[in-house]
Parts: C-alpha cells; sequence; structure tokens
C-alpha cells in the first residue's frame, strides 16, 4: 500500500520569521512584502504535480493579503491556523494565546468555506512547556495540531515528543502530526522541510522517507514560501539567520520538483483518519 504523506506550509513573509526582524511589528509595513509571488511559485508548481497541501496562515497574512486566502483556497488546498504575530508559544501566557487563535480565527473564518481544523505553533513552539495550548485549541474546535518536533536546535524541540502522528491523551480526541524525523545512532534527525530540505542532499532526504513509509507512517514535510525565494537580496541578518533562512535556497526549487514527483502528498486534514488510536 502507498503511504499519503503530510505537505503543509508556513504562510509567512520572510521577515515574519527572523528573530531579528520579528519584534519590529511597527516596522513591519516598511519591508519589502514577498509573500505573494512567492506563494503564487508555490501553487504553480503544486498544481504542476497535482499535489495539494495545508497552509498554516498567519492571521496577519491573511488580514492583508485575503485575495491570495481565497486563491490557494480554490486551488483546493487546506487552510490552518499559524497564529496572528508568529509568536512563540512556550513565552506567552494563555490569555495572550487565546488572543492570537482569536483574532487569526476573526480574519481567516470569513475567508474560507469550511471549518479550520488545523493548528501550528509558530517555531515549533508547544512543547512540554505549553501543553496546556492544546487545551484551548480543542476549546475551540480544532481537530489537530502540527507543532511537535521531537528533536533540538537551539531556537526550537520537543526531544522527547512521540515521533510519529499520534491522537492525544485527553484534549477531545485531537490528533498530533509530529514535524518528522529519521532515528539514527540514537538521534532524531530532522528531515522535515524548511532549511532541512535545502541543507540535506536530496537521497538522504529521499532515503528518509522511504525509512518512514516502510515502517507504515507518513512523513509530514512543511516549508515556507520563502525557501524557494532564490531571488531575494539578503537583508542585514545574523549569521545563524542567514544560514537557517538563506543557505542554498537555489536548490530548494529543484528538491522539491524531485519530492513532488517521487512521493504522494495530501494536506494534513486528508490522512487525520489514518492515525491509529
Amino acid at each position: 500500500m502507498t503511504i499519503i504523506n503530510g505537505l503543509s506550509v508556513d504562510l509567512e513573509d520572510w521577515y515574519q520569521g527572523l528573530t531579528s526582524t520579528n519584534p519590529l511589528r511597527e516596522a513591519w509595513p516598511t519591508f519589502e512584502s514577498r509573500v505573494v509571488r512567492n506563494t503564487e511559485l508555490l501553487l504553480a508548481l503544486l498544481a504542476e504535480h497535482n499535489t495539494r497541501a495545508t497552509f498554516f496562515t498567519l492571521g496577519y497574512v491573511a488580514e492583508r493579503f485575503p485575495e491570495l486566502i481565497s486563491q490557494i483556497e480554490a486551488a483546493g488546498h487546506e487552510i490552518g491556523v499559524h497564529g496572528y504575530w508568529h509568536r512563540m508559544v512556550d513565552h506567552l501566557t494563555p490569555d495572550a494565546f487565546a488572543e492570537e487563535i482569536d483574532r487569526s480565527l476573526a480574519c481567516l473564518t470569513p475567508l474560507v468555506r469550511g471549518p479550520l481544523i488545523g493548528h501550528r505553533a509558530p517555531y515549533f513552539s508547544i512543547n512540554h512547556r505549553s501543553l496546556w495550548a492544546l487545551d484551548l485549541l480543542a476549546e475551540r474546535g480544532f481537530r489537530y495540531d502540527s507543532s511537535f518536533f521531537p528533536t533540538r536546535n537551539t531556537l526550537y524541540g520537543y526531544p522527547k515528543a512521540l515521533r510519529f502522528p499520534h491522537c492525544l491523551d485527553g484534549n477531545q480526541g485531537m490528533v498530533e502530526f509530529p514535524l518528522s524525523t529519521v532515528r539514527l545512532f540514537g538521534v532524531n534527525l530532522p528531515i522535515a522541510g524548511g532549511i532541512y530540505l535545502r541543507a540535506w542532499p536530496y537521497w538522504f532526504i529521499k532515503w528518509s522517507i522511504n525509512r518512514l513509509n516502510r515502517e507504515g507512517q507518513p512523513a509530514i514535510m512543511y516549508l515556507h514560501p520563502y525557501d524557494l525565494d532564490a531571488e531575494q537580496s539578503v537583508p542585514v541578518a545574523t549569521p545563524r539567520e542567514w544560514f537557517v533562512r538563506y543557505c542554498n535556497r537555489r536548490g530548494s526549487l529543484g528538491k522539491l520538483r524531485r519530492l513532488l514527483r517521487d512521493f504522494r502528498f495530501a494536506p494534513l486534514r486528508e490522512i487525520l483518519d489514518t492515525v491509529s488510536e
């Protein structure tokens, strides 16, 4: 049986994900926005390969580019929630997180036809310190979350999380779709996308997904529209930001083409029923 993998997009502009520019919200309108052009490039590539994905969307982006959300949904993709300001959930109070979610829902709900059932935390920031966020999501009718990253780096990670999609205890039957890792030499190596798509050689990504599929597990992959933006002039950034956000963008389009050719993908909502108790 062919395993259907999950493909997702964190729909945000380049300056919202950088930790140096993210706090400068009053300056956001002065930055060049590239999210529409990059998303349209991605939509064309997905259409070329007859592939649909889940677009976890920032409320800020939806509020400013509502026609882009309509364009994404018209192409058959799922719309999910990615917060409003792209803030780390584990740095927020429950009230502040509730405000993020409610503001995002207020922006997105009028733009989509069906219910919003999926959520991903910015910076994959639901972890052992912020599991309380899952209760709030369940109360608002979300059916799944995709924020656990069972690895560790200098910015995020939840190394003790289960590596594969699973039903969460309590939380009204919600499902968690952790971002994909491959277990080698006792370590969870991240292969899910973003910098990992750009940095790892394609043969390793392909081998890793095949290994997950042989184990009966779908790969849960992600990318950002700006991962395909090889034409952007690199703004001032820290060395870590340069590597994470700009390293090897020129190779990402070709890798994504091969990924879409070699594997079957679907929005996360379409593989919910494959997750066992």
